[in-house]
């Protein structure tokens, strides 16, 4: 009974990171663009979550659309300025400089969140309930974080799959010269990617502020998170990174119960060290 609740938990908290790790692949995929501030959207997201939730005397859910539609038009605003031009310059070049711009972005993001929300670590009480079903307790926060996570992913890769616009994103992100030989506007391509993904990164900061405490300076941790796990997944390969998502939410259950929260915390620092150490190629497809 104890492997199953750890289990379910590990699924769960697994579908929390699917949504995290899937909105950074798709800005990896299409633009080859590390984003470095991935984490601070994430982070940004879900202190507003918090202050939402103080302020507003109506479900804090009700800021998943308010976060995606900011931080959309947050992506769609800074991607033509920031990272297009870098797009017609070499391989290499733009990558390295998409690399400082990003970090530099990051840091101004961290800056922005500690003058507007404070440095202290904050959690969002809400659905702290449980529910038991056949002797296996499962927190609501953690099974609705979970399930609305697994289910915007979900839409995610049905939009890429059925949709005429996600077909041209799919195509852009195997090829860009294919893309662009059959009529397909890269470069909005782009701009769609980049702003998607920001948005998305909002919802699942939303969503994780449920599960865990946020403080402005965690940016860094998410965005390394993400990382490990489009790394585990595999570059462009949604299905591969939902899997591995899972399989780290069940991996850090199972650490946590057994080793203690710290243990549970850097699980994802020691695979990216042992990734690196070990499959390194697997992070040249990734970066």
């Amino acid at each position: 009974m104890l492997l199953l609740q750890l289990l379910v938990d590990g699924i769960l908290l697994g579908g929390t990171y699917v949504l995290l790790a899937q909105s950074l692949n798709l800005i990896f995929g299409v633009m080859g663009v590390v984003n470095l501030a991935h984490g601070s959207f994430i982070v940004l997201a879900g202190l507003f979550t918090v202050w939402f939730a103080a302020h507003v005397a109506i479900s804090p859910l009700l800021a998943i659309p308010i976060a995606f539609v900011v931080l959309y038009a947050v992506g769609a605003a800074l991607q033509p300025v920031l990272l297009e031009p870098l797009m017609g310059l070499g391989m290499q070049q733009a990558e390295l400089l998409s690399l400082m711009i990003t970090f530099g972005l990051d840091y101004v993001l961290i800056e922005l969140g500690l003058q507007v929300f404070g440095s202290n670590y904050v959690s969002l009480p809400y659905l702290q309930s449980t529910w038991t079903l056949g002797g296996i307790t499962v927190g609501k926060s953690l099974l609705v974080a979970g399930v609305i996570a697994g289910a915007v992913a979900l839409a995610l890769s049905l939009w890429l799959n059925r949709t005429g616009f996600g077909k041209s994103l799919l195509a852009a992100s195997q090829s860009e010269t294919g893309a662009v030989s059959v009529g397909i506007n890269v470069r909005l391509v782009r701009l769609v990617a980049f702003a998607v993904g920001v948005g998305l990164a909002g919802v699942a900061g939303t969503l994780l502020i449920l599960v865990e405490p946020m403080a402005a300076e965690t940016a860094d941790n998410f965005t390394i998170l993400a990382f490990v796990l489009v790394a585990l997944g595999g570059l462009g390969d949604y299905r591969g990174v939902a899997i591995a998502s899972v399989l780290l939410g069940i991996a850090q259950s199972a650490v946590g119960f057994y080793l203690g929260g710290d243990a549970e915390n850097v699980l994802p620092y020691v695979l990216l060290i042992l990734f690196m150490a070990v499959w390194p190629q697997r992070f040249r497809r990734a970066a």
